[in-house]
Order: structure tokens, then sequence, then C-alpha cells
């Protein structure tokens, strides 16, 4: 696999287009935020399980990975078999072809015609560019290309993996999480939603920092419209934050407004945080045919999607 290292401003991202044009590392200064795979080979056995994944055409579950569009229904294979659900899509297991390169950037294409096993899991064509961008913090953006002659269901998302703690001698347990949310979907025991999102409370309220300490999540929540943000004083809207104390530093994702919905992950016993920017709820296609507004776009024949978020570095 080739690795493609973006440098600029003291800064540094390894990316992988091989291993689904994702993110292995991104390091600024001395401090280490992706938290990657041990190696670009543990992207084959676990294609989302570090680093930044891409996250097309569906991010999160689809619920008994099927459901119904225009009144007809598609089955996608399992790849969460203990659930018995498709989750993330499949982009992040395809070898993207790299288009456009220089030192502090890459831009790296995945054509569904490339794939003629696609045409049995994903009926509809289309190309799909990632770009990075590395220097005053990490950019990405994506750009959706239909280029079939039907109507495409789609959402798109990203599953950056930060270290937590930041600092390497600190403690999980005392990281802050806060996010621009004014709702929170409801899920089921085998997490997916079952209605429309509600309001925030508990550990779930995150529009102010709130202490990891033992908490878990793996939660969706729907994203305040930008009017009912909080603008800091540079006049940019962070999205969602992560902040580590003990080095008096502030991870901000800001994401464009297309991405709607944002996934806290933070399982029992890790070392990482997952926060994750979607443009739709977890089955988003499901509830969408079921009457519920939860972000599933469609692309026209011909047209182009495109939508990005940058990660950052700040004071708290």
């Amino acid at each position: 696999m080739e690795l493609i290292t973006l440098e600029a401003a003291g800064e540094r991202a390894v990316i992988v287009p091989d291993a689904g044009c994702q993110c292995l590392g991104y390091r600024a200064g001395t401090l280490d935020v992706i938290a990657g795979p041990a190696n670009p080979d543990a992207w084959r056995e676990h294609p989302h399980r570090g680093g930044i994944p891409i996250l097309f055409p569906w991010p999160g579950r689809v619920g008994d990975a099927c459901f119904t569009f225009k009144g007809r229904e598609y089955r996608l294979p399992v790849n969460e078999p203990a659930r018995g659900h498709a989750i993330h899509g499949f982009a992040c297991e395809r070898t993207f072809r790299v288009t456009r390169r220089g030192p502090y950037f890459v831009t790296a294409t995945l054509d569904s015609s490339d794939y003629s096993d696609l045409n049995s899991i994903w009926p509809w064509p289309f190309v799909l560019e990632i770009d990075y961008e590395v220097g005053n913090g990490l950019r990405l953006k994506a750009r959706i290309t239909n280029t079939g002659g039907s109507v495409m269901p789609f959402g798109f998302g990203a599953h950056p993996y930060f270290h937590a703690p930041l600092n390497p001698t600190g403690l999980r347990s005392g990281m802050l999480i806060q996010l621009d949310a004014n709702a929170r979907w409801a899920l089921d025991a085998r997490l997916i939603p079952i209605g429309d999102a509600g309001p925030l409370a508990g550990k779930y309220d995150l529009r102010a920092p709130r202490a990891l300490g033992a908490d878990t999540y793996d939660d969706a929540f729907r994203m305040a419209p930008i009017a009912e943000r909080s603008v800091n004083n540079n006049g940019s809207v962070p999205r969602a934050r992560l902040i580590d104390p003990s080095l008096n530093i502030a991870l901000e994702i800001r994401a464009d407004r297309a991405f709607g919905d944002f996934v806290v992950y933070a399982p029992a016993d890790s070392q990482f945080i997952a926060l994750e920017p979607y443009t739709c709820a977890p089955d988003a296609f499901n509830l969408a045919a079921r009457g519920i507004a939860a972000g599933m776009r469609e692309l026209a024949p011909g047209d182009t999607f495109e939508a990005g978020f940058e990660i950052r570095l700040n004071a708290p």
C-alpha cells in the first residue's frame, strides 16, 4: 500500500488511498491527534476501526440490511453480523485512485464503474471524490456525482478516531466532550433509531463541556441549526469539541451545515473517542420511508453534492 504524507505548517497527515482513502494519522506539532490502526494492513480486517474511515453511501447502520426507496426494496450485505445490519457503507473497503497531489494536499476518486460487483450491492452508479488538505488544521471535502440514470439515495459521513486522552500521560475520564446538538435519536437495543429525535437530558446533554468520566456512548445526535448555536470570538462555529484539560487544548470539528447529525462513540475501556459528522441519521433510508425527516438525500442524474469539515486544535 502506498502511504501519502501531507505536510505543512508543522502538521503531518498520512493518507492511504488503497485503504478506503482513509487518513491513517494526523499530527499537529508533537501532538498525535488521530488514533489510527496499528498499520495499514490492519485496515483489511476492520475497515472502520481506526483513523478516519470514509462512510458512503450511508453512514451508520441500515436496520436489517434492507430499505425501501420509491416503492422498491433493496437488500445490502450484512457486515455487522452480531446485529444483522449493514453498517458504514462500502467506500471504506475500496481502493481509491489518486487524481491530484501535492506536498500538502491530495485528491482521490472512487468510481463505481471500476467495480463490477457493486452493481449487485448498490444499483446507482456514482463517482466519489475525497480531498484532503493539511496546514492550520486538517480539511476533508467530499464530492459525490450521480453518474447513473435515476435518482440516488445517499448519506455521507466520516468516523474520526481521536486519542483519549490526547495527553499520553493524562486520563480518559478527564476528557470533556461538547456538541452543538439540540436533540438525540432514541435507539432500540440494536442501536437503530425508533422515531423522531427527542430532547437532551443527563449525559446526553453535551451543549456545555461535560466530563467523560466513566460514561460510554454509541449515540446519534441531531445538530442545532446555525442560528441556535453560540458563536465564538473569531466568528467560527465549532460543531463538536473534545477538550483535554491536562493540555489546555480543545480539538474541534467544524462541519458544513450539510452535516446535520453527529455520532459520539466512546466504548468502555477504550483509549479513543470518535466524533463522527454525518449528513443524515443512522438508518435514514428506513426513517425516510416511514415519513421521518432524518437527512437522507436524493441526488438526481448528473448532479453533484459537496460537503466538508475540518479538524483543528484551539484553546478551550
